[in-house]
């Protein structure tokens, strides 16, 4: 897997672009030989989907793993203590980019086809592995896609998330908004002749404050709270110009029981009662799904449970949801949906990423343990 993983790392597959035609490569090379049945979806160049297939006699349960192939950029290369693409490992670490988010799991994965066709294939259900892109973008050209097209179809969807070997079964709602102010240009030197949209873009955003954001830490279901993150401001054209446009772009992290449609009513309706011209600005929904709360005695998480008891020697642990992963696409099927990987969450997007060696060993053991409890092998 060690050596799988450092495979990985050297190709390249961050977004942007999210190029992940070279990387489905690899994993399809690797796994032709071990009886799944391959196929390749794109529905935009270049995210590329593989998907691995195998059959028993039975299709029930259809057992589905996912994990998305894709990285996010590796930012200031002089935050990097050596090459993000050349892995390198010290000290039990493996550093290199998407080395915890999610090639570690990628190369777990792999591992995992390979060693089910090794013990002869498995007695019941089916599986099928699925390396995905378009995550990072959380976009539609990925799991979704799939997901939509029907060619994942799971009865227990396992997402290889960096969870330190533990359990992630609950996630939140994520919606992401642009609110888009406007005005008229005009000289600096007199600004009272124009209609400054940034001035009109702060006074929107401080309404939405006031009336929305600062009670939202307020809103808990169990231990998972209600977030918003305003990450991007951009607007105006030079100094000397009073800017005719300006534009903020929201993350807004739902509790599972919110729907991202009365979020989003709830957002137009602050902005309704606010003091601008209706048409002086626009509200644009742009990526919206709803979270979940799985159930924690399904075949699925027992299996798992199990496996993390034997290999850990202690209980396994249900994590509080703080990303969001793929699952979310399933949240409204009557599906198990499971969380599980190696690495730990705080390492994801940041410079000299490293996997815990130990951890991707870990879970090689408890993955193909809980696999021969939910299907079975017949070597």
């Amino acid at each position: 897997m060690t050596e799988i993983l450092i495979d990985l790392i050297a190709i390249p597959s961050a977004y942007p672009p999210g190029n992940t035609i070279e990387i489905c490569k690899y994993a399809e090379k690797r796994l032709k030989a071990c009886g799944y049945r391959m196929q390749n979806y794109m529905n935009a160049s270049p995210a590329n989907n593989l998907i691995a297939h195998m059959e028993s006699g039975s299709l029930s349960p259809s057992i589905v793993f996912n994990v998305h192939v894709d990285t996010v950029n590796p930012g200031l290369l002089s935050a990097w203590t050596g090459d993000p693409y050349q892995a390198k490992i010290h000290e039990g670490r493996l550093q290199g980019l998407g080395s915890t988010n999610c090639k570690g799991s990628m190369a777990l994965h792999i591992w995992l086809a390979e060693e089910i066709s090794r013990r002869g294939g498995i007695q019941r259900g089916s599986i099928t592995f699925s390396f995905v892109a378009d995550e990072e973008a959380l976009g539609p050209n990925g799991t979704k896609l799939l997901r939509d097209r029907s060619i994942l179809k799971p009865d227990i969807l396992i997402v290889g998330a960096p969870t330190s070997n533990d359990l992630l079964i609950d996630e939140r709602g994520v919606m992401w908004f642009r609110l888009t102010s406007h005005g008229t240009g005009g000289h600096a030197g007199d600004p009272t002749l124009a209609d400054n949209a940034i001035d009109r873009l702060i006074r929107l955003l401080s309404l939405l404050d006031l009336k929305i954001f600062r009670k939202l830490h307020s809103r808990k279901q169990g231990k998972i709270s209600s977030t918003v993150n305003v990450g991007k401001i951009y607007g105006g054209t030079n100094t000397n110009v009073v800017p005719e446009q300006a534009i903020a772009e929201i993350d807004r992290r739902l509790l599972p029981n919110e729907k991202v449609s009365e979020a989003f009513d709830e957002i137009e309706k602050a902005l309704e009662g606010s003091d601008e011209p209706k048409s002086s600005y626009t509200l644009e929904l742009l990526v919206g799904t709803n979270g979940f709360q799985g159930k924690s005695n399904g075949p699925g998480v027992t299996a798992f449970t199990d496996a993390i008891s034997r290999r850990l020697n202690r209980e396994a642990r249900f994590l509080t949801p703080v990303g969001a992963f793929d699952g979310r696409h399933f949240a409204g099927d009557d599906i198990e949906i499971i969380n599980i990987g190696p690495g730990g969450s705080s390492e994801g997007h940041s410079p000299n990423e490293s996997m815990v060696l130990s951890e991707l060993i870990d879970a090689a053991s408890i993955h193909i343990d809980a696999i021969e409890s939910l299907v079975g092998f017949n070597g």
